[in-house]
This record gives C-alpha cells, sequence and structure tokens, in this order.
C-alpha cells in the first residue's frame, strides 16, 4: 500500500494542539481533523500537506459526519451543546441548532433522511430534520451514549453506551448496545455485552453490512488484584454484533498472552472488508486484524475445529487471549495516545495522536510510519504530561492497563467494584472518581491512603506492578489537581430547580454535618450499620461534587440510582417519599 504523505507546517510559533478525530472527506487527497485543545477543525490535503482551510469554534468538536447529501455536520461540546452544518469548503458555519448535554456522536439515515444525535450526559438520542432543523423524536437510551451508526439501510441505528448502567453488586455487569428503530422511534433491542464489560468507545460495520463491532475493555473485577500478568485484572477487546437478528456474536480479546492491547477506542474496516483497525490509546499503536480470517476462525470453532490450542468450544473465545495468533498485528503509530484514524481507498491509514499533537501516516504492508507535527503537543506542560501518562498503558507490566482503564472519561469511574488488597481480601468496593481527590484526602474508601499523591504511588506500583520515577507520579499529580466537575445535567439554566431547592433543606438539616464545606465532606471516617459484616470498618466520606456522574452509588454499589440509595443510608425515617425525591434531587444538583 502506498504511504499517504503528509507535510503539515505551521508558520511563526506552534500553538497547544490535541487532534482527536480524523474523518474522510471522499477524497483519497483530503481529511478533516479536529483539535480539541484549540476547538478547531483543520482541513489537509493528503498528498501535498497543504492546509486548505481551518476554523476555531466557540467549543470543542465532538464528531463529524459527511452525510451521503454531501453535507458536513459538527456537534460541540457543552452543557449547552449544538449541531452545526458546515460549508466543506471554508469550514464556516451555515446553521446551529441547539442540542441536549454534550452531543458526542452523529448518524444519518438514509430510510428516512434524518440525523441522529447522541446526547451524552442526557442519556438520549434526538432525531433531527436536517433541512428544517426540527427536533423529531427524543429517545432514552443507556449510559453515556458516545457512538452511533445507521445500519440495515438506514432503518435501525446502533447506539454505543459507554458504562454499565445498574449496580455494581449485579450480575452480569456490563454496557449495553441499544437498537434504535428508526420507523418506529423506538428501541427495538438491547444488546448486552460480556460480563464486566465497559468503557465502550466505538463501532463500524463491515460494507456488506452483516456485522458491527464495537471496541471496549472487558475487566475482570471479581479476581482479586494480585497480579496484572496475562490480563488477570483488565483485557481489551472488540465484541462483534450479528446484525440478522441484533444478537451479540462473540467478544474477542485483541491482546496477546504476554501483553495487552491497552485502551482501543477507534474503529475503523477498510473498504473491502478485509482488514479491522483498532487505535490503542494506552499502548500507543493500531491493532490491524485480517477480518475474513476471523470469521473463518470463528465458524470452525462453531463446526466443533480447533483452531487455536486454548479454544476448545465457543464459549472459550471470550476469555482466551490467543485466539486473535497469526491473524493480528501490532504497528505503533510514533505518537502518544492515537485516536482517530481513517482507512483511505489507497489501504493508507491516517491517525490523530492525541498527546503529542502529530497525524501519523501507516502503511499497513510495510509496518511503518511517518509522524507530522501539528504543533505543541500537551505533553510540553507538565499536566499535558500527567494526563499522557494517566493514559499511557506502557507504564504497566506488559502494557494491560492505564489508569485510565479504571478511571476512564478524564479520571472518573468504570461502574465496577474492585477487590484491592490495601484493606484486606474478599471485601470488593466501588471504583472512586478522582475529581477532587487530592483536596479531600484521606484517599480510598476506607481511608487506606493519608492523601491521594500516596494513592498515585501505591496504583503505580501495586496495580501497574511497576517501579515508575517519582516524576510520573509528580506530573498525574499535577493533572489530577486539574480536573474540574461538569455541571450538573439536573440544573435547570444553571440554578437549583424548585424540588431541588426543596431538597436542600433537608440536606442542610440531615446530611450536611458530614457533607459540608466546599466539598461537601468532612474528611473524617465512619463505621456505617449497614455494611456487611466483613466490611465493618470506618469508612470515608465522599464528596458530592458532580455525583450525578458517579452512579452506581454506596462503597459497593448496591445502589445504581440516588433514590435508592437513600433508602439505605438517608433519612427515610424522618422524610416522606416525595421529601426523599427532593432531596434526591438536590444531591444530584452538585
Amino acid at each position: 500500500m502506498a504511504i499517504l504523505l503528509l507535510l503539515i507546517s505551521f508558520s511563526g510559533c506552534k500553538k497547544m494542539i490535541a487532534p482527536e478525530i480524523i474523518k474522510s472527506a471522499n477524497d483519497n487527497n483530503k481529511f478533516w481533523i479536529t483539535d480539541r485543545a484549540g476547538k478547531k477543525i483543520l482541513t489537509v490535503d493528503g498528498q501535498s500537506g497543504k492546509i486548505l482551510g481551518k476554523q476555531k469554534f466557540p467549543s470543542a468538536v465532538n464528531d463529524l459526519l459527511l452525510d451521503s447529501e454531501g453535507r458536513l455536520w459538527a456537534v460541540f461540546d457543552g452543557q449547552n451543546g449544538t449541531l452545526g452544518e458546515l460549508n466543506p469548503a471554508n469550514l464556516r458555519m451555515t446553521s446551529k441548532t441547539p442540542l441536549g448535554y454534550s452531543p458526542s456522536a452523529l448518524a444519518f439515515s438514509e430510510k428516512t433522511g434524518t440525523l441522529w444525535v447522541t446526547q451524552r450526559f442526557n442519556n438520549e438520542i434526538w432525531e433531527i430534520d436536517p433541512l428544517g432543523k426540527e427536533i423529531l423524536s427524543r429517545i432514552t437510551v443507556g449510559r453515556e451514549p458516545v457512538d452511533v451508526i445507521s445500519v440495515c439501510g438506514g432503518a435501525y441505528m446502533l447506539v454505543v453506551n459507554n458504562l454499565p448502567a445498574m449496580a455494581s453488586t449485579d450480575f452480569p455487569v456490563a454496557t449495553r448496545v441499544d437498537v434504535i428503530d428508526v420507523a418506529g422511534k423506538k428501541i427495538a433491542n438491547r444488546i448486552m455485552l460480556v460480563n464486566g464489560a465497559t468503557d465502550a468507545r466505538a463501532i463500524a460495520v463491515c460494507p456488506d453490512g452483516k456485522y458491527a463491532y464495537v471496541t471496549h475493555l472487558v475487566a475482570r473485577y471479581q479476581l482479586p488484584t494480585n497480579q496484572v500478568d496475562r490480563g488477570w485484572m483488565s483485557t481489551n477487546a472488540i465484541s462483534i454484533l450479528n446484525l440478522s437478528d441484533f444478537s451479540l456474536e462473540t467478544t474477542v480479546l485483541l491482546d496477546t498472552p504476554q501483553r495487552g492491547a491497552a485502551n482501543p477506542s477507534a474503529i475503523e474496516i477498510s473498504p473491502d472488508g478485509k482488514i479491522i483497525v483498532i487505535s490503542l490509546t494506552g499502548s500507543h499503536e493500531l491493532c490491524v486484524i485480517d477480518r475474513l480470517a476471523l470469521h473463518e476462525r470463528m465458524a470452525a470453532v462453531k463446526r466443533g475445529e480447533k483452531v487455536v490450542p486454548s479454544v476448545e468450544k465457543w464459549e472459550d473465545i471470550p476469555n482466551d487471549a490467543g485466539f486473535l495468533y497469526n491473524i493480528r498485528e501490532f504497528v505503533p503509530t510514533g505518537g502518544k495516545g492515537p485516536r482517530g484514524l481513517t482507512i483511505f481507498p489507497s489501504g493508507a491509514v491516517a491517525v490523530a495522536n492525541y498527546f503529542t499533537g502529530t497525524v501519523s501516516t501507516v502503511d499497513l504492508q510495510e509496518k511503518t510510519a511517518k509522524t507530522y507535527t501539528l504543533g505543541a503537543p500537551l505533553t510540553s506542560t507538565k499536566r499535558g504530561l500527567g494526563e499522557m501518562y494517566f493514559f499511557d498503558a506502557t507504564l504497566c507490566f506488559q502494557q494491560w492497563q492505564s489508569c485510565a482503564s479504571c478511571h476512564p472519561n478524564d479520571a472518573r469511574i468504570d461502574g465496577l467494584n474492585w477487590d484491592l488488597l490495601n484493606d484486606g481480601v474478599g471485601n470488593p468496593k466501588n471504583t472512586k472518581s478522582m475529581l477532587y481527590a487530592h483536596r479531600t484526602p484521606p484517599s480510598m474508601i476506607t481511608g487506606i491512603r493519608k492523601n491521594a499523591e500516596t494513592a498515585v504511588r501505591s496504583g503505580l506500583k501495586f496495580i501497574f506492578f511497576a517501579d515508575a520515577p517519582n516524576e510520573v507520579a509528580q506530573a498525574i499529580d499535577e493533572y489530577l489537581k486539574s480536573l474540574v466537575p461538569l455541571a450538573s445535567p439536573y440544573l435547570v439554566d444553571g440554578k437549583l430547580s424548585t424540588a431541588a431547592q426543596r431538597g436542600k433543606t433537608n440536606f442542610d438539616k440531615y446530611c450536611a454535618s458530614c457533607h459540608s464545606g466546599k466539598y461537601f465532606t468532612d474528611g473524617k471516617l465512619y463505621e456505617i450499620d449497614w455494611a456487611t459484616p466483613k466490611d465493618k470498618v470506618p469508612m470515608d466520606v465522599p464528596t458530592l461534587v458532580e455525583i450525578w456522574r458517579t452512579a452506581p452509588y454506596l462503597y459497593d454499589g448496591r445502589s445504581f440510582t440516588m433514590r435508592e440509595m437513600l433508602n439505605i443510608h438517608g433519612p427515610e425515617d424522618r422524610l416522606s417519599s416525595a421529601e426523599l425525591d427532593d432531596l434526591a434531587e438536590y444531591v444530584l444538583s452538585l
């Protein structure tokens, strides 16, 4: 395959840039690339390297779509997100439509001629008339929808939800893919992925429309975290969905038995359907799979044949890191944190290296990459360097996982319980958000670490099983200290709703003695009377800031909703059901 040559240069001083999404302009000589740090879109000529255009916007771009009518669309981040129609020639916005909280992904239905937009923090997908810009329908989907794709000629939409939407004491615990009936404007099916599936990122469909492929992690959260070898804690996968009946065909691990393929992100399938390409943000490479050989191997297992030594039957596939042996290759991108990618008709792959401010072009036959600098990288600051380390699985023994494997989405939560060994074995606890961790000591649910600095260094040692330099931990500290909360979707025009105002009165009366101060915690430990016997130890009072984002609740995640939590750990004997509803509304507004 010919290498797509990019020679991209900026005159004068370089500004910080974080390239994230790459979309082909249906032209082998041109593509668009988004810059999250600069809130820009660049149009690039792939052969000459000339920047054909660039536009800055008020907020970052979350997705781009060139529909079948030749119209270019973008969705822009924020509590009051927007849909913009752009002129493909100069990227200027020709229309702007208000949307919900953090619109995250776009798709176009050829059947109805309508746009479909996922609203991440509203947990919805909206149908929009591209001509009149009216919102035609709103459908509630799973938790934090992050990608959507049109299938079956536009008759259905597949929505990828990032996180599990259930108590972490349930079984199985996994995220789902929602199947939207476009004509019926409803969920036609919900495909649950394998137990432990979390941090789902992206979806692609093969050219013949028979299968879809979803990138995600498979956490081995039911095991104690006493080792990392062979994916003991975390594995990295794609799930294959059969579109004939909208079912989960199987899940395939991208890892090998000796090393992880950490943090799969974007996924694309070549126009001829022969290869699958996945960007691995944690291990800084592309995973390239022979798609036809993969399906031949799957069919052989169904026939009862033994295609790899460790797979005896169909049910073994999701737990076998050797299933892709000899039909999968890894190609370094030459940059750090690859995210978006696109495959050109020539076979070349262009990939955005988020942390190093570069774009790489990869020759999949030669297994070589050429890397071109777009601007000053995020890693030129200590905070940006810490963010890169937080996502860097090469710090981990055999690169199985990064900090972001358990704390995805800007160091928040994965919705799972983990049996960390810092306070004994057999007492799994819910993953905590790292927001304000450095400002609200002690750390860990039982306060076993005196502060977040200690917890970061302990994590590198006992979760990564690595001896990282202190400079790495210091940079991670800097990144975590820089985290800021997102405004709650429960607010109305940035203010408490009427119900939340009523709830605040009872919060101040019954809850504020422990959940006090700027961060809604007094920083103390208390023994709780509803813990299971083996967990009868004092526990930390958690901050309530941004708690709307961190379900499930309580130390073991037994309550998925705030209202359920208040029935266990709240003044339920002193408040009516309506008053508890108001109290939940207030807490979720923080």
